[in-house]
């Protein structure tokens, strides 16, 4: 079997803070479950365990940057909405439908990003989750709709109050799976342009990047497993793809340390080597597809 191997260098910024200081930042973290997630990535608390997740806004900027061309086609279909009747399948595609309103304002498609946000406030509201937001947020974003940093910003911290509106009633459990929709959205997207383009290494060594994610992503859908049959079938199907992922081998290698005293910053460098068969790739997508098929349907 042939081997792909990716190697690239990774830059991985520490705070290097009081103790007094990280435990602020580790609670503040946790205070905030969308805002960073749909930015920078989420690391959430859970049981006094850290899990980190990668952001879809993340993701739709890897594909900009690597100029692999905008695709409607990989979106769920807006019309799908009204296949959506319990909270469960509400709130996994309400994080499917805020991915791909982050990939298609990533690509400055205001058209598109009209018709998602407009799928977005639909199921915001069949959520009952219209008091979470403050009163001229919408108005905001329809005025800021083909602004792309503008729309960012307010897109996330529409998330984050959606976020501290679920804790304060109880229902941080629709939030796992708000998060859920969006990553799997994600990766359904970033899986089909890595195996369009198999020679963009990019591409592939970011999809493989998740196994770790998906390892954490299991964790904390694991906390609900009691509440609805629907988080054990994602824990099963996502098992299946964990599995997938066994097959590709990645190493990590510490190269330095540079510490920068007055910025309060140690910035430790290392080297990733990724390899995965085309055959695996293949095995990726199509067990990605099939849990985003679920998820969707």
């Amino acid at each position: 079997m042939i081997k792909k191997v990716f190697i690239f260098s990774m830059l991985v910024i520490l705070s290097a803070c009081s103790d007094s200081g990280s435990k602020k930042g580790i609670s503040g973290s946790d205070n905030d479950l969308f805002s960073e997630f749909m930015l920078n990535g989420k690391i959430i608390n859970i049981d006094n365990s850290l899990f980190s997740v990668p952001s879809p806004h993340q993701i739709a900027k890897i594909l900009s940057e690597e100029n692999v061309g905008y695709d409607n086609q990989l979106l769920n279909l807006a019309s799908n909405i009204r296949n959506y009747t319990n909270s469960y399948k509400k709130a996994l595609n309400l994080g499917v439908y805020g991915a791909d309103l982050g990939y298609t304002n990533q690509y400055n498609n205001t058209q598109d990003a009209i018709t998602y946000f407009s799928v977005i406030k639909g199921l915001s509201q069949n959520l009952d989750l219209t008091n979470a937001f403050k009163k001229e947020t919408f108005e905001r974003i329809e005025k800021n709709i083909s602004n792309q940093d503008s729309l960012i910003y307010l897109i996330t911290n529409s998330f984050q109050d959606i976020d501290i509106f679920l804790k304060t009633n109880g229902q941080e459990h629709i939030g796992v799976l708000i998060l859920t929709g969006g990553w799997i959205e994600s990766m359904y997207i970033l899986s089909k342009f890595a195996l369009r383009y198999k020679s963009n290494q990019e591409l592939t060594m970011r999809l493989c990047e998740n196994k770790k994610a998906l390892s954490n992503l299991i964790k904390i859908i694991s906390q609900f497993s009691e509440r609805n049959k629907i988080y054990e079938t994602l824990i099963e199907k996502f098992i299946e793809l964990e599995i997938a992922f066994q097959q590709v081998d990645i190493n990590y290698f510490y190269e330095h340390t540079e510490t920068l005293t007055d910025e309060k910053l140690t910035k430790v460098y290392t080297k990733t080597e990724i390899e995965i068969s085309n055959e695996v790739l293949i095995e990726l997508v199509e067990t990605i597809e099939t849990i985003r098929n679920f998820v969707i349907s």
